[in-house]
């Protein structure tokens, strides 16, 4: 007999491969989530150059021939070891609200991903977490899209509509990680996804390589740049801007070099435009929909880079622009809690990807279920 209610341990590590989010939740993988805790762990330096380096190597592969390499297998033993590490020192440090704990869904960095090859790649070995913690573990979360011919992303517009939708309102609600996407809930029943382009990523790299800190914190260096129209001009021409939605994308489509090549601009007016252009994006955005817009709902890191945000306001002048924060929920942790809510989905034999998100031919459950006996 199913449960109407579960308790499900959400894990994600996204395109901005700064770390883990845990998000611990109760949920009927309908319209009912409780959060329960939220934490952040923080890959030490080393291993976080090491997903980087293999990305790199990988990233733009057409074959799944990579998960027999070496390099492969270390590092996503590696990262498998670390999560069951962080799962158990989770365990002890709330073990109260773990006890009755159901199910746990981990989705791992994504080292490829190539949806027109049939291919999405993610660290982690959802088996050895299943039987080493004795709980059922529900990953590979993109497959089954994929095999339905969509784009193996986004996954999290299902969680956005139980959380944000409006009865007789369109709403957009955007996560700025590495990578942006949005969801745009057109009332209770309809919703429409995509990628658009990069968030954080570039800025973060440029900031990374040319500072030595991992991001502009609040966007502070960024503000006191000048913003560069020549290089921006350029920058509206990228192709991606205009692809069909839906579209997914991963961090190898989008390199640095191929932003900045030819450019002497000063690192802080460089700065400045790489914050604007993700800006830029959701004015583009916008422009694509054309349709009456409600309110713009965002979440993910980019919230926290306030010369970003303010970008973002004065470009959508006149629309609503609020956070998840003015729903209780907390802007950083929204993907670790959807691919919680969406493990009790999978469990529940319920579909979390759609032909309008993803592009998929049917809809269908999202992820593998990995029972410990």
């Amino acid at each position: 007999m199913k449960k109407k209610e579960y308790c499900s341990l959400g894990i994600m590590s996204g395109t901005s491969l700064d770390g883990l989010d845990f998000s611990l939740i109760k949920t009927d993988g309908k319209f009912n989530i409780k959060t329960l805790v939220n934490e952040y762990y923080e890959f030490n330096k080393n291993f976080k150059n090491s997903i980087k380096k293999l990305i790199k190597k990988t990233g733009k592969s057409e074959s799944k021939s990579i998960r027999k390499s070496d390099e492969f297998r270390y590092i996503n033993q590696k990262f498998s070891e670390l999560v069951l590490k962080l799962i158990k020192d989770f365990r002890l440090k709330n073990g109260s609200k773990m006890k009755n704990l159901d199910v746990i869904g981990v989705h791992g960095n994504t080292i490829i991903h190539q949806p027109k090859y049939g291919i999405s790649i993610q660290l982690g070995k959802p088996n050895f977490l299943s039987k080493s913690l004795n709980t059922t573990v529900v990953a590979d979360f993109r497959d089954n899209d994929i095999k339905m011919k969509g784009q193996g992303a986004p996954l999290v517009p299902i969680f956005h509509q139980s959380q944000f939708s409006e009865k007789n309102k369109n709403i957009m609600v955007v996560n700025i990680g590495g990578i942006t996407n949005f969801t745009f809930l057109i009332g209770k029943t309809k919703l429409v996804a995509s990628d658009i382009g990069p968030g954080n990523k570039l800025i973060d790299e440029f900031y990374l390589k040319t500072f030595n800190k991992n991001f502009d914190d609040k966007g502070n260096l960024a503000k006191n740049g000048k913003l560069s129209e020549e290089l921006l001009k350029k920058w509206k021409k990228k192709p991606f801007l205009n692809f069909p939605f839906p579209v997914s994308f991963d961090n190898a489509f989008f390199k640095l070099d191929d932003f900045l090549k030819k450019t002497n601009l000063n690192k802080f007016d460089v700065l400045r435009t790489l914050t604007y252009f993700t800006a830029f994006q959701l004015l583009n955005l916008k422009l694509r929909i054309n349709l009456n817009i409600d309110k713009w709902i965002f979440s993910g890191g980019g919230v926290e880079n306030n010369t970003l945000m303010s970008d973002i306001k004065q470009l959508l002048s006149g629309e609503v622009v609020t956070t998840t924060l003015n729903y209780k929920m907390n802007p950083f942790f929204i993907e670790s809690s959807a691919f919680a809510y969406i493990a009790v989905r999978t469990l529940k034999k319920l579909p979390s990807s759609f032909p309008s998100t993803t592009g998929c031919i049917k809809s269908s459950t999202s992820g593998s279920i990995y029972f410990p006996n």
